[in-house]
């Protein structure tokens, strides 16, 4: 969908960087958890994988974010 960006648009704007602000600093730290884990801190296959799901899920929701943002961007 195409979305027109004006001043109310600006706003909306910001909020989605705020979000894919946020997304980042979740992210880094579930990497964090990954590395304690991957560094055997607590040896457990099921919750590195529901680590690395969560991560890679955070990835696709940032992704997402900065697609959504790029459309606000590029619109007239």
């Amino acid at each position: 969908p195409v979305i027109h960006v004006s001043a109310v648009n600006d706003e909306l704007l910001s909020a989605v960087g705020k979000l894919a602000a946020e997304y980042g600093r979740i992210g880094g730290n579930l990497n964090q958890i990954a590395r304690y884990f991957n560094q055997g801190g607590i040896i457990s296959a099921e919750m590195r994988g529901e680590i690395k799901k969560c991560i890679r899920d955070i990835y696709e929701m940032k992704y997402e974010v900065m697609k959504m943002a790029g459309d606000f961007r590029g619109s007239d």
